[in-house]
């Protein structure tokens, strides 16, 4: 990943260590997005990355998603709030410019790759055992935590 990009004539940084509203939030919005971040038993790598990329722009929440992964410099990623990231979607979607457009294309898929390769999606890719379903044990309704600190 970049330690910078600019786009639209202003720079913007990427979220490399992130807060646990950021996690929450971005994987909130990845889920209303439909997206699925678990790799099928038959799915290659590349045919995961593929379909997560199609599934983002399907989604038309590409932007805000962008959003959650670059900041404006200006900003900073400490100061990184929800209220930024749907900020940062509105400045990319109203590029115009071709130069522009690529930038925020190609941005999109190296962030997407990016974020699986440091491995930020690791609890939505693991195994179904590792992650709450219908018959996980629960304490007055809510799931356990397993010893990895993940529910189950």
């Amino acid at each position: 990943m970049a330690d910078k990009y600019a786009i639209g004539g202003r720079a913007f940084v990427p979220i490399t260590e992130s807060t646990v509203e950021h996690d929450l939030y971005f994987h909130g919005l990845a889920g209303r997005a439909g997206l699925r971040f678990e790799k099928h038993e038959h799915e290659s790598a590349a045919d995961f990355g593929e379909r997560v990329l199609e599934e983002t722009i399907q989604s038309g929440k590409a932007l805000e998603l962008v959003g959650c992964l670059i900041v404006p410099e200006e900003v900073g990623v400490d100061d990184w709030t929800p209220e930024e990231a749907r900020k940062t979607a509105a400045f990319i979607g109203k590029l115009r410019g071709e130069e522009d457009k690529a930038r925020v294309r190609a941005l999109i898929l190296s962030l997407l790759m990016d974020f699986f390769r440091c491995g930020l999606a690791s609890i939505w890719t693991s195994p179904k055992s590792s992650r709450t379903s219908p018959t996980s044990p629960r304490v007055n309704g809510a799931p356990t935590a397993t010893a990895t600190g993940a529910a189950s």
